[in-house]
């Protein structure tokens, strides 16, 4: 994977937190994360239109990205997501009834066990 795969990766990433997490951050946080990885605001642009420092900028991403990443890993609401749609897309995908009744099986179980 080449690094253009992996920021984009990354900003997916965060974005997704984001939006699962969101509530947990400050309002600054919020405003700053908001404008980077949403607006694709630089961080030159966030300082200047805030009038704030550039550090300032930077700490505010990484302390609110630290705080989203902690909160899934406590949490784990975007793993479960993800493991639903995996499951249910079994379900979608499968070629026969057997096929089918088997992948239903695992995201009842899921759903019973998982969550």
């Amino acid at each position: 994977v080449c690094s253009s795969d992996l920021i984009l990766l990354k900003r997916e990433e965060a974005t997704e937190l984001f939006d699962a997490y969101k509530g947990l951050l400050t309002s600054v946080q919020k405003d700053v994360f908001s404008d980077y990885y949403l607006y694709d605001l630089s961080l030159g642009e966030i300082a200047e239109n805030r009038s704030i420092s550039r550090a300032a900028v930077s700490d505010a991403l990484k302390k609110g990205y630290a705080k989203l990443s902690e909160a899934e890993l406590e949490i784990g609401f975007l793993q479960k997501k993800r493991d639903l749609q995996a499951l249910s897309l079994q379900v979608e995908n499968a070629k026969d009834d057997e096929t089918k009744t088997k992948a239903l099986g695992a995201l009842e179980e899921y759903i019973h066990h998982g969550l």
